[in-house]
């Protein structure tokens, strides 16, 4: 269930794995569920089951149904002059208290409302210098940094409320199809004991921004009906926190900490609020933008192609345009490529030179 009312799995929270909402069974967070698992990422097909089920126990609970019909009564309402929901309006789901307690904690919620017009910047981003010397990276993520060359370009979506000027706000990556084993790579990556930070979980991934809905993965991947119905669009919001600690000589030191957490979006939401501007360009309209997402960094046969799960749309079409990657090897490809760490780039930069505006000293700038 969503943060506002769930308690975690040290303070005795439950959820029920069970696969509808009908079942009374033993419950167990995901936390519970994945236990240690998340430092190998190697799960047993029971973990496998168990998270699913959880997942869809999760999109029938009680507290999802009042989630779906408040989104629906705030539809259309209560806009600001951009014709969309005005942030104040959102409801808590699975922000957590860092992320709400922000000063500007409208840029950091996970809903942006049925009614949120939104429009595609593209951009291009240097080389991340920064990110190729640490900033909260490890030695793999800093390898990742290395690859971007800085003439690639990166699609940003501005968000109402949630961008307020910062392009970096959520990056499109593109189409996708879910799978029962992303459910638990996303449940193992974002799980709560895999971060010093307080983060929200995996549910966040599959939770749609604009109407609240829950990504459940395809039933039958050779059916092309069942691939459309469990295809979702991709893309990458930044959140970010604000935590102080003692420092010296008696003073609070205060640490930023910025996270992308990647957000499957309903592709009938996605449509209905992408202000279409084809005369700009293929990457401004819909269905075309489909024809720009991050797949094109990964050319078959490629070193960045490797490991990445694919699979037809239809049986009968074999060309790889026709292709569409699973949702997790989609987010994988985004941090091998580089694009990851060229947002990272833009957000540390811009972040550091806001707190220095403001005479704030941070003492300690982190993007993981």
């Amino acid at each position: 269930m969503p943060s506002s009312k769930k308690k975690s799995a040290k303070k005795g929270g439950k959820r029920a794995p069970g696969a509808s909402a009908k079942s009374t069974s033993a419950v167990r967070s995901n936390e519970q569920i994945i236990g240690n698992t998340w430092r190998s990422k190697v799960a047993k097909k029971a973990v496998t089951r168990e998270l699913n089920e959880a997942l869809v126990y999760e999109s029938t609970t009680d507290r999802r149904k009042e989630l779906l019909a408040e989104m629906d009564s705030l539809d259309g309402k209560h806009v600001d002059e951009t014709g969309a929901t005005v942030g104040e309006m959102m409801p808590v789901t699975y922000e957590t208290p860092p992320m709400i307690n922000f000063t500007q904690k409208e840029r950091f919620m996970l809903t942006v409302g049925k009614t949120a017009p939104f429009h595609i910047d593209k951009r291009y981003h240097g080389i991340p210098s920064n990110m190729m010397t640490s900033a909260g990276y490890d030695a793999n993520d800093m390898e990742c940094a290395k690859r971007w060359k800085g003439t690639e370009a990166t699609l940003h979506i501005l968000l109402p409320h949630l961008s307020m000027g910062d392009e970096e706000a959520a990056v499109f990556l593109g189409e996708c199809y879910l799978d029962k084993e992303d459910v638990v790579h996303f449940a193992m990556n974002f799980a709560k004991a895999s971060s010093s930070f307080d983060w929200p979980d995996s549910f966040a991934c599959h939770q749609c921004p604009f109407c609240c809905k829950m990504a459940l993965p395809v039933s039958d991947k050779a059916n092309k009906t069942s691939i459309e119905e469990g295809s979702y669009i991709l893309i990458v919001q930044k959140i970010m926190q604000t935590i102080y600690t003692p420092g010296a000589f008696g003073k609070q030191m205060m640490q930023r900490v910025h996270r992308g957490l990647p957000r499957l979006c309903c592709k009938g939401c996605f449509e209905k609020n992408f202000v279409q501007e084809a005369g700009k360009g293929d990457e401004y309209s819909f269905p075309s933008i489909l024809q720009h997402d991050i797949n094109l960094y990964a050319e078959v046969d490629s070193e960045l192609a490797k490991g990445l799960v694919k699979i037809e749309r239809d049986e009968a079409d074999v060309d790889d345009d026709q292709m569409i990657l699973s949702a997790f090897s989609m987010f994988q490809l985004y941090e091998k490529c580089g694009m990851c760490s060229a947002v990272d780039e833009a957000i540390y930069v811009k972040t550091r030179q806001e707190s220095e505006m403001m005479g704030l000293s941070v003492e300690n700038l982190a993007v993981k």
